[in-house]
């Protein structure tokens, strides 16, 4: 609009009305995609399998004969040890006939026995905790979701004017002070950008990456989370979707690389 004013008597000048408010920016919203990484080494399928056998076999192949007299003492308990050992090799891999007769090496005093355990050793031992434990699934990643008001979803914060994102998460999410109590957690903020965002109406909610190194999350009740999990990829869509959160998954899961051929 403009409006008039004189100046003078016979002067006109024009005052044009400027808005005196600017709309408030959308609310954004600092999520933590926080991990433990897969404790052991994922068990090799049968093809796979069959490929490191014929490997190993190669490698042992190619790197006959071994010059015993360079790596071990003429008449020592490692050389008969080793001696034995690779008899034994032999025999395995390519049978009697090639193995040949059993070197005369004495008695040989056997090495002390190693205690091995199974690959779900720990998982057992801390299977009381139930979704709590950090030893669920050691050949796969696991996510913390945390249950807020009866649903299921990620840790987040609000972010403040002027306030970065990693800088939220660190204050109040995974930090000293934060809503999981980082004092007896370490974890490590991957990046300081976003690896996702997920949008609703005019809310931001961007995905920060993070990684617990040790220790374990302990929600402070301020934080009004009653609850905890570590979830596989797999477990993390079924929670979700079952308290019909399709769109966020929707959203999230290209964040645990899923992809829309995957569906």
């Amino acid at each position: 609009m403009f409006a008039t004013s004189r100046s003078g008597p016979s002067r006109q000048v024009l005052r044009r009305g400027l808005a005196t408010t600017t709309a408030a920016p959308p609310p954004i919203t600092a999520s933590v995609l926080l991990s433990r990484h897969a404790l052991l080494t994922p068990t090799a399928k049968p093809l796979a399998q069959a490929y490191y056998e014929y490997q190993s076999k190669l490698r042992h192949a190619l790197s006959n004969p071994v010059p015993t007299d360079f790596y071990f003492k003429p008449g020592s308990l490692a050389l008969r040890r080793f001696l034995e050992s690779q008899h034994v090799v032999d025999d395995k891999y390519y049978g009697a006939k090639v193995a040949g007769p059993k070197p005369e090496l004495g008695e040989v005093q056997p090495e002390p026995p190693i205690e091995e355990k199974s690959r779900d050793h720990w998982e057992k031992e801390d299977a009381a905790r139930g979704e709590r434990s950090l030893e669920r699934f050691p050949e796969e990643e696991v996510f913390c979701l945390v249950q807020s008001k009866g649903k299921w979803t990620f840790p987040s914060t609000s972010v403040q004017s002027g306030e970065g994102l990693d800088e939220a998460v660190t204050a109040r999410v995974t930090g000293v002070k934060g809503q999981l109590n980082g004092n007896g957690m370490d974890t490590w903020l991957v990046t300081r950008k976003p690896v996702g965002l997920v949008r609703s109406g005019e809310e931001r909610n961007f995905f920060l990456r993070s990684h617990i190194l040790a220790g374990e999350p302990q929600p402070t009740k301020e934080s009004g989370y009653s609850n905890w999990a570590w979830l596989t990829r797999g477990e993390v869509e079924e929670r979700l979707r079952k308290q019909g959160d399709d769109k966020l998954w929707d959203s999230v899961k290209g964040m645990f690389g899923v992809g829309s051929q995957e569906e």
